[in-house]
């Protein structure tokens, strides 16, 4: 046997020792048999007064008679009566407003009036409807004869389909609004959970739709109660209790829309309820910033603004408040404008004050919600700005 032949042999005999080793050692087992995954059933809760009865999914909020948290989006779709029962899953609920919803309204049914009368007059300033045909027409619901219209609003970049079903028992009417924001796609199995389950009690109680309060006169819309005080060296003032206080440099107080007018900040309020992505979009701010020789108020204003717009265009807003205004005793110059990032606009409103040679800003600014809900914040800055005292 040659070399060649030798050197072959060693290389198999030591293949075969170390397969043999290899197989020694080496403890084959049973393939494990998989767990198969577990379904999660969501829980389902039974609710019922004197009005009504339904089955819903666990973890919706739930709004009792006339609660104005009961806030439904698109603003503009206002059809009258009063809130009797509403649900909402808290993943529908933004800046204190639903953007899809479940309610029941009751409203009132005068004698000699039909309940195409009474629809007809709940929708004559419902604007730019796009009714569904295939959606509205008679219906029955919980054995009962009922009309359901169904219908879509343009609200900013998206479409809303509103649905309403109106019954009428017992000399009065319901209305059940099922509200759906586009791209809801876990609202539908609630709906029709909801719709199922509904029953409406017989001997319903009596309903008088209330009278809208007439506001009470007063130096200022809030009580005392209802405010605090802050002072620091520079600014002392009255605000509005809820809205939380930053010291100027608090990392955690940050602000959208994401631009400045200069300066250095004072101090600044966020309201907790209007947060998102870590930024406060409904705000309250000082700020400070010194007038450099030869400069005026307008040309300081113009240059901030002209930055300002290469960001975030200005346009008109609900205020159009512009002009002199008088803030603690000193001449001052308000400007209000609207920006937009997206869906929804922001309101705001800023107030140059000039004492000796500082300037002083008051940045006002907010997520536009509604008509109502503007307003009242717009009035608790004010009880700020009234009670404003530049040091």
């Amino acid at each position: 046997m040659n070399n060649r032949s030798n050197h072959t042999l060693a290389i198999l005999m030591t293949l075969a020792i170390l397969l043999t080793l290899a197989c020694k050692s080496v403890t084959l087992t049973p393939t494990p048999t998989p767990v198969p995954p577990t379904t999660t059933v969501p829980e389902i809760l039974h609710f019922e007064n004197d009005l009504v009865a339904f089955d819903y999914l666990a973890g919706t909020k739930i709004f009792t008679t006339g609660d104005p948290a009961f806030e439904t989006y698109p603003y503009e779709i206002k059809l009258g009566g009063e809130l009797a029962i509403g649900l909402a899953d808290p993943m529908w609920i933004k800046s204190n407003t639903l953007y899809s919803s479940i309610g029941i309204f009751r409203h009132l049914f005068p004698p000699g009036s039909t309940l195409d009368e009474i629809m007809q007059t709940a929708y004559a300033e419902v604007p730019l409807q796009n009714e569904v045909v295939e959606g509205s027409g008679p219906v029955t619901l919980d054995g009962l004869d009922a009309y359901q219209k169904t219908y879509r609003v343009a609200s900013g970049p998206l479409w809303y389909t509103l649905r309403d079903i109106w019954i009428e028992k017992e000399g009065g009417i319901l209305r059940v609004s099922i509200w759906e924001e586009a791209y809801a796609v876990a609202f539908q199995p609630l709906a029709d959970m909801f719709l199922s389950s509904l029953e409406i009690k017989d001997n319903l109680p009596p309903f008088e739709e209330k009278p809208t309060p007439e506001p009470t006169a007063s130096p200022t819309p809030f009580p005392e109660a209802m405010l605090l005080h802050y002072e620091d060296q520079v600014v002392a003032f009255d605000y509005l209790k809820g809205l939380k206080v930053y010291a100027a440099g608090d990392p955690a107080f940050v602000c959208y829309p994401d631009f400045e007018l200069g300066g250095e900040l004072v101090v600044g309020l966020g309201d907790p309820k209007f947060t998102g992505f870590d930024k406060y979009y409904r705000s309250i701010r000082i700020f400070h910033r010194p007038m450099p020789p030869g400069s005026n108020l307008e040309g300081i204003m113009l240059e901030a603004y002209r930055q300002a717009e290469t960001k975030f265009p200005q346009q008109s807003g609900v205020l159009d408040a512009s002009g002199p205004v008088t803030v603690d005793g000193l001449p001052a110059y308000q400007k209000t404008y609207r920006v937009y990032s997206g869906e929804p606009a922001y309101e705001l409103r800023d107030i140059w004050v000039q004492k000796d040679h500082e300037l002083f800003i008051v940045s006002i600014w907010t997520e536009y919600t509604n008509p109502d809900d503007f307003a009242a914040f717009e009035a608790g800055a004010d009880v700020l700005l009234q009670s404003l005292d530049i040091k």
